[in-house]
């Protein structure tokens, strides 16, 4: 279309030139649309484009406009002082005296612009504290992670590594001259260079290359969720925490050319899945499968390991050498042991409340065989105290 257009303008150009050297008023000069159509209609050949040459005041004046956008670019200096000044006002609006508090961000910096954040990360000028460069630096890396997410997933599921770290990479040369001219771009340009390099070799696969500013590897390592849950987390929250570390797993599986695995069997052809950071209320949400998020295997799974774990805690609760001994002893235990489970537990191992009913029958009934024969003597913690 291009051409068509440049080779149109060409055509009216000389038609206009025609008329004026020939004089003739009459003449009508065609309109640009005329020449369009005329020019689709005759399907002819387009001449290759007109080379353009620049005036020697055009080249100046372009040169200019350069110069002048350039100057418009704060120094690296001028971005850090604005930056301490914008810090400080905050403080004084705020009521606080630092960037961070209990180690979370006090200050909104979604505002401040990236060479802002690059310059107080790097300390430029030796301006700023610990928990401003902190808290910067921070901020960054969200804005980097928020940007290479689909580029993650893609990496994740093409196996093509180096186009993440290529995108890494023009998300890093985007930078303007204030962050170009920090160390810490310098670094972590030259670790996704590096990290470029390895992707290429190891197609497939995530390279693991061990560098602390390959910002690519960080992302990639980092986890989604984990630990243990709040009471106050809802099933529908749990299971969900619980969908995203199984996901981190499968990614992280992934980024080692493996697949995660649930069969002890398939362990040298696969990452094996491992519970360890789940605790019960998780494992159970995954049992229960209440909202079908979780496959067959990880259901199958996660109810072997729950059960493996029921088990153990059982048998250790019926130990005479911790309950005490004797059968009163032994069905509080179990009481204990059914009465701290989640929702999500009882229903994963079918902890109803007859079962918990029998259980306080059968303490209640050990008890008094017991006090009937001994004289109430017998050492046994009541129910009523122990509950």
């Amino acid at each position: 279309m291009s051409s068509i257009l440049g080779t149109s303008l060409s055509l009216y150009t000389s038609a206009q030139t025609a008329a004026a050297t020939s004089g003739t008023t009459t003449a009508t000069a065609p309109n640009l649309a005329a020449l369009l159509t005329a020019q689709e209609q005759d399907g002819s050949s387009v001449s290759e484009p007109t080379t353009v040459t620049l005036s020697d005041q055009a080249k100046a004046y372009l040169a200019q406009s350069a110069d002048s956008a350039g100057k418009d670019q704060p120094s690296t200096a001028t971005l850090a002082a604005n930056a301490r000044r914008w810090l400080d006002d905050q403080y004084k609006t705020l009521g606080i005296t630092s960037a961070m508090i209990n180690g979370q961000t006090a200050i909104d910096l979604s505002g401040q612009s990236r060479a802002t954040l690059s310059v107080i990360a790097a300390n430029v000028d030796k301006q700023f504290s610990k928990d401003e460069v902190t808290a910067a630096a921070n901020a960054l890396t969200q804005r980097f992670d928020t940007a290479m997410t689909p580029y993650t997933v893609i990496a994740r599921h093409t196996g093509n590594y180096a186009g993440l770290y290529e995108a890494a990479i023009g998300y890093m040369d985007e930078a303007d001259p204030a962050e170009r001219a920090t160390d810490r771009w310098t670094t972590q340009r030259q670790a996704l260079a590096d990290g470029l390099s390895a992707a290429r070799r190891s197609y497939g696969k995530a390279p693991d290359t061990g560098n602390p500013d390959d910002t690519v590897r960080a992302l990639l390592d980092k986890p989604t969720a984990g630990g243990a849950t709040g009471s106050d987390t809802s099933s529908a929250g749990v299971a969900s925490r619980a969908r995203a570390m199984l996901d981190d797993q499968a990614n992280s599986a992934k980024d080692k050319g493996l697949q995660l695995v649930f069969d002890r069997g398939r362990k040298t052809t696969g990452q094996q899945a491992d519970f360890s950071n789940f605790d019960n209320r998780t494992l159970a949400a995954v049992a229960v499968n209440q909202d079908q998020k979780f496959s067959v295997e990880e259901v199958r799974a996660a109810k072997s390991e729950l059960d493996l774990r029921t088990r153990r805690s059982i048998l250790a609760s019926l130990d005479p050498s911790t309950n005490g001994g004797g059968t009163a002893n032994a069905s509080l235990a179990l009481i204990k042991q059914y009465s701290t489970m989640s929702a999500e537990e009882k229903s994963a191992l079918g902890v109803t409340d007859a079962v918990m009913g029998r259980l306080v029958d059968n303490y209640r009934r050990s008890l008094s065989i017991q006090s009937a024969f001994s004289g109430g003597s017998n050492g046994a913690m009541s129910l009523g105290a122990y509950l």
